[in-house]
């Protein structure tokens, strides 16, 4: 179940992570023979370069890490089953797969609570308790090689775009840097074992994106398109796809039927029917309140106007302005509407 868990919040991760390389700038160049060079690491992020090869030096060397790791267990790894078995083939060789992949996120999941020396010694702590040589070893390697394609990743994202390419041709320049670097750290039976699944997801989030901002294709297209690539995904990660859209969904849904005319009682059994009558009244109660706010932001905008037009010195506009605010909104829903009308509004 553990591992499940692990696979479905890495899969939500690469979804973010997608999405925010819509509007992250990316720029690297490439090397001689065309292929994309990683970019230069950032002089932040050296220190954890050097901690995590002085680590992984000591426990080479070292022969007592057996002992228990003394320090508390971070708060966020409470109630979290630890113990995942690590397989080794008949020859007592680690077999790298997402067992281990799963043990080290779970472990660094915990950064900004402990420092990242210290959850280098606990993930190696808990690898010595089961593992042995060569397997032991083999495992030191791999974590340190995993910590440094993570800080490879944390440098990549921090990198600006290259203007003169399109959204999407940024983010397929990104995912081919992606790829090189997960070639440089791992084996390519490695690799497969460790990202092809997110690999997989990748691809089909990129043909996502493709679809939608394809400006030749109807709102319609669009959707069977995207209906057409939803079949081809496999069953575990279509259902954790699912699981993670449903509300963004049944919001979509609800947008469309309240556009087509549906009654308030219509979409409220649409969304009982998928997300149970408690959050579908929540919901409801959520429309309501916000159907009441565009009505008092209209009003309010419709005497902003007024007052604006009306020929008033700048002083008096502004008391105006201010003491209708005053009037119709409370503390914070004023600075709330200032946001707005700063926005929309030079004259204010």
């Amino acid at each position: 179940m553990m591992s499940a868990n692990i696979k479905l919040g890495s899969l939500i991760v690469i979804v973010i992570f997608l999405a925010v390389l819509v509007y992250v700038d990316i720029n690297v160049d490439a090397d001689i023979d065309g292929i994309l060079e990683k970019p230069i690491m950032d002089i932040a992020f050296k220190p954890l370069l050097v901690s995590n090869e002085n680590a992984f030096t000591k426990a080479i060397e070292s022969d007592s890490l057996t002992k228990e790791f003394n320090k508390p267990i971070p708060k966020s790894l409470k109630g979290i089953d630890l113990n995942i078995s690590l397989p080794v083939d008949n020859k007592g060789n680690l077999i790298v797969g997402m067992e281990l992949k799963d043990l080290f996120e779970i472990y660094l999941s915990a950064m900004g609570e402990e420092e990242l020396d210290d959850i280098i010694l606990r993930i190696q702590n808990a690898l010595a308790q089961q593992l042995s040589s060569p397997a032991l070893e083999q495992s030191y390697g791999a974590l340190k090689r995993f910590i440094d394609y993570k800080i490879e990743l944390v440098n990549l994202e921090q990198q600006p775009r290259d203007k003169n390419l399109s959204e999407l041709e940024n983010i397929h320049r990104q995912k081919e840097i992606l790829n090189n670097l997960q070639q440089a750290y791992f084996t390519p039976i490695e690799s497969d074992a460790l990202f092809a699944t997110e690999k997989e997801y990748d691809d089909f989030m990129l043909e996502y994106l493709t679809i939608q901002q394809n400006n030749h294709l109807t709102l319609e297209e669009k959707q069977q398109q995207i209906e057409s690539l939803e079949v081809s995904l496999p069953t575990d990660i279509k259902a954790g796809r699912d699981t993670a859209m449903a509300p963004a969904n049944i919001f979509l849904q609800a947008e469309t039927m309240r556009a087509e005319g549906k009654t308030p009682e219509e979409i409220y059994q649409m969304r009982a029917k998928s997300l149970g009558s408690e959050t579908a009244v929540a919901l409801a109660e959520l429309d309501q309140q916000r159907q009441q706010w565009q009505q008092r932001l209209a009003l309010f905008g419709s005497h902003y106007e007024s007052i604006i037009s009306s020929g008033l010195s700048e002083v008096d506009k502004k008391v105006e302005i201010n003491a209708l605010l005053a009037r119709d909104f409370s503390e914070l829903e004023s600075i709330r509407v200032k946001a707005l009308y700063s926005l929309n509004h030079s004259d204010n």
